[in-house]
C-alpha cells in the first residue's frame, strides 16, 4: 500500500453515519461545558469569537467568506470543512503548540500520518491539511481572552489550483468523514492543551 498516494486504511470509526450537531461539550479549562455557536455563512469566525470575547465560547461556521490565517493570509473555507474560533482564558500558547495538540489527536484517531509545520500548520503527505491562528484580546494593558481559530479541511472540495498542496480528511480516508466527530477531537484537544499548560506554570 502507497500511503504517500493518499490510500489509507478506512477505519469504521471515521466513516460511520454523521454524528448529531454537538450542542455541548465538556471543558476542564472553564468548569462548564463549551457554549457552541453554530452560524451558516459567516464573514469569520474569528472575528464573531473576538467580538463576543466570552471564554468557553466557540463559533462554527458552515461557511467562511473571509478566512484567515496568520498574517491575515486568505483561507478558501467551503462547506464541508471544519471552520471554527475557540475562546479560552489566558494565557496564550504558541501557534504551534496548538498545532502541535490538534495534529496529534486527529493523527491519534484517524491514524493517519498527520505532521505540523511550523509555525501553524498541519500536513498530511506533505500537503496542507489546516491550520491554526492565535489572537489575544487585551482589556487595557492586561493580556485578556485568547482566541484560537483552528480550520481543518474535512470533506470540503480542494479547487483545483492547490490539489497538489492541499489535502482533506476526507480524500486521505476514501470516503465522507464525521464533521462533528472531527470537531469534537480538537475541543478536547484545545482543552487539554490549556489544562495541562496551567499546570505546569
Amino acid at each position: 500500500m502507497d500511503l504517500a498516494s493518499g490510500d489509507h486504511p478506512v477505519s469504521k470509526d471515521s466513516l460511520s453515519p454523521p454524528s448529531a450537531p454537538v450542542t455541548r461539550h465538556p471543558s476542564r479549562v472553564t468548569g462548564s461545558p463549551w457554549k457552541i455557536l453554530r452560524l451558516l455563512r459567516v464573514g469569520s469566525t474569528q472575528d464573531v469569537a473576538r467580538e463576543k470575547g466570552e471564554a468557553g465560547l466557540v463559533v462554527v461556521a458552515e461557511v467562511q467568506e473571509r478566512g484567515r490565517g496568520r498574517r491575515g493570509a486568505f483561507w478558501h473555507s467551503p462547506k464541508g470543512g471544519l471552520w471554527l474560533s475557540a475562546v479560552l482564558p489566558p494565557p496564550a500558547p504558541l501557534h504551534i503548540q496548538v498545532a502541535t495538540a490538534v495534529a496529534k489527536a486527529i493523527k491519534e484517531f484517524y491514524r493517519l500520518p498527520i505532521s505540523t509545520k511550523p509555525p501553524n500548520d498541519l500536513q498530511l503527505f506533505g500537503r496542507k491539511l489546516g491550520g491554526v491562528l492565535v489572537e489575544t484580546l487585551f482589556q487595557g494593558e492586561a493580556e485578556g481572552p485568547v482566541v484560537i481559530g483552528v480550520g481543518i479541511n474535512v470533506n470540503n472540495p480542494i479547487p483545483e489550483e492547490v490539489r497538489g498542496t492541499a489535502i482533506s480528511l476526507r480524500e486521505a480516508l476514501g470516503g465522507p468523514v464525521d464533521l462533528e466527530k472531527t470537531l469534537e477531537i480538537v475541543l478536547s484537544a484545545l482543552d487539554d492543551l490549556s489544562v495541562n499548560r496551567r499546570c505546569r506554570e
